[in-house]
């Protein structure tokens, strides 16, 4: 079972959560994930920081240590077939979100996040909590 992590549990991992450590543990490092749109958002909170120049550190230190799946043409094609849906439920969520989980129902993954409200209106998407 191969995983993606959002943005949220990046956050709590760094921050040192034990209960997010302890998960990731239990995962072979070939089957954790995050996305490049995970990584920008991350970059944007650093650079929106007080401690710009650790935040960056941080987080690239953390990127050179985890598999970043990238978008592609058929990550796209279920963004679009997915917002279109979504706009025409009238039950929209951010784009960066639509994104990430675009790239983890290409890649046949579970979406692990504390924003399970959002992404369940994705019907495709496999999402977990771990908080």
């Amino acid at each position: 079972m191969k995983i993606v992590l959002d943005t949220d549990i990046i956050i709590y991992f760094l921050k040192g959560n034990e209960k997010i450590s302890k998960k990731l543990l239990s995962f072979p490092p070939n089957d954790i994930y995050t996305t490049i749109f995970n990584i920008t958002e991350m970059l944007y909170g650093a650079y929106n920081s007080k401690k710009i120049e650790y935040n960056l550190k941080l987080i690239k230190d953390f990127a050179k240590n985890i598999n970043i799946l990238h978008f592609n043409e058929e990550a796209s094609e279920i963004f679009a077939k997915n917002k279109a849906q979504l706009k025409q439920e009238g039950k929209l969520i951010a784009d960066f979100d639509l994104l990430i989980a675009s790239i983890a129902i290409v890649n046949n993954c579970i979406l692990i996040t504390n924003n399970i409200r959002h992404f369940k209106r994705i019907k495709t998407l496999q999402v977990e909590n771990w908080i």
